[in-house]
Formats: structure tokens, sequence, C-alpha cells
């Protein structure tokens, strides 16, 4: 009996101290497995709110040129604002400081433990969506660049540029920012041609879906009404066929994009 008792001793003393070594073994993994989806949450709501704010004046921007009729960019005597170069220049900036915010959230987290957490694959399927051939305005990379041309280091940290610093550079000669900007200029000028035009008011449509996305309440930005007068029936078409159809089938009220109330 004695020899059985020290035995079953014998066996716990090692059997506990396997476990021991294996749960040392493997902790770092459990450690990552159970910190991911919190490094993501972070993450994610860090850099929501100058999102959404971006979000919120490129697409308030947008619809007031959708009422004009682009009258900034092709009819200048007839545009709502006092000075329409600067106005030009302005939705330059909306559109930059639009990319910058997800080229930021790119930088910082490298889109690798966004995918743990439901709302940062939702917001990851909007990036893909904003640089997808059937919806970009600019070629991705340029797109991209000019995102990253905005993020500037400041005081040792890393913050996207204000709008008077961005009106400074573009002033300047022979800059890279002012290279990238002329390629949004080229595009937006472009807006007389109605097939382009379309696809500015489709991005528009994107951008003001993704404010509903992660501000359905609009208790952070506000958000104003689709344009939906201002879409072509092919773009109604593509939007609820391909845009919601393929891309963002998540979204909720669906028809809001494209059918008139």
């Amino acid at each position: 009996m004695a020899y059985l008792f020290f035995f079953k001793i014998l066996i716990s003393a090692i059997s506990g101290g396997a476990i021991w070594e294996g749960f040392k073994f493997f902790s770092p993994e459990l450690k990552r497995i159970f910190t991911t989806p919190i490094t993501a949450k972070n993450s994610f709501y860090k850099n929501l709110d100058p999102i959404l704010k971006a979000s919120s004046e490129l697409y308030g921007k947008l619809e007031s040129l959708a009422k004009e009729d682009f009258s900034s960019f092709i009819n200048p005597s007839n545009s709502n604002s006092e000075n329409p170069e600067h106005n030009r220049k302005y939705v330059y900036y909306l559109f930059a400081q639009f990319w910058a915010q997800l080229e930021y959230l790119r930088l910082e987290s490298q889109f690798t433990s966004l995918s743990k957490i439901t709302k940062g694959q939702h917001l990851l399927r909007f990036i893909e969506t904003i640089e997808s051939r059937k919806f970009r305005i600019l070629d991705r990379s340029i797109q991209r660049i000019i995102g990253e041309c905005l993020i500037i280091n400041k005081d040792q940290k890393f913050k996207v540029m204000t709008l008077n610093e961005f009106m400074q550079e573009i002033e300047k000669p022979e800059t890279p920012l002012t290279k990238w900007i002329n390629a949004l200029e080229v595009s937006m000028l472009n807006v007389s041609n109605k097939v382009h035009r379309q696809r500015i008011l489709r991005f528009g449509v994107i951008v003001a879906a993704l404010i509903d996305q992660f501000d359905s309440k609009h208790k952070t930005v506000r958000r104003r009404d689709i344009y939906i007068n201002k879409l072509s029936p092919r773009s109604r078409i593509i939007i609820e066929q391909d845009l919601i159809g393929h891309y963002l089938k998540f979204l909720d009220n669906k028809t809001m994009y494209y059918q008139k109330k």
C-alpha cells in the first residue's frame, strides 16, 4: 500500500509539472489569441472617430457639389461658392484627408488584427470597396499615395495635415503632394463627362454608407440624405447589384441607397 501511495504522488507530480511546462510553452500563443481581439477593438475605436469625421466632411461636400451639378468644376459662374477655385482645392483636401485617415489606420494596425472583430471586418470591406476597380475614382496606388502624403511627423507623432498645411503644400512647385493632387484635379475636372460624374457620385454613396454603418444613430457626425435624384438609373442598378449585392452585403436599410422615397 505504501508503494502504491508513493507511486500516485510521483505520477501526480510529474503530471502537474508536465501541465505547467506545457502551459508555459503555449502561453504566448494563448496570450496572442486572447489579446488580439482586444488590440483590434482598441485600434478600431481609436481610429473610428477621425474616419467618421473625414467621411462626413467629404460626403457633405459631395452632396453640395451634386446640388449645383458640379458647377465649381465645370461652370464656375453658376457655383454656389463665392470662390470656386478655392472650393475646388477644398474638395481635393477632403478626398485626401479621407484617404489619409484610412492609410493612417493601415500604417498603425497593418490591418492584421482588425479582421478579428466583426466591425473591423466590415471596415476592411469598405476599404476594399473604396480601392476596387469598380468604385475607385483614381488608381488604387494613387489614392493611397495621396493619403500617405498627408500623414506627417510632427512633434514625434504622426498626424494628418490640416487644411492650412495642405493649402500651403500644394502651392509649392514640384512637391510630391502637388504631383498627385494634379491627378485628382484632372479627375474632378472631368465631371462634365456624365459617366465619370456618376462614378464620383457612387463613391460618395459608399462614404455615406460607411457613416451609417459605424454611426447609425449619427451621434458622432451628421450625415445628409442620399442624393438619389442625382443618380442615373444605371448607377442605381450598380449600387443595388454590385455595391450592396456583392461588396457590402451586411448593410442595413439597403434600399435607401438606390431607391427614391
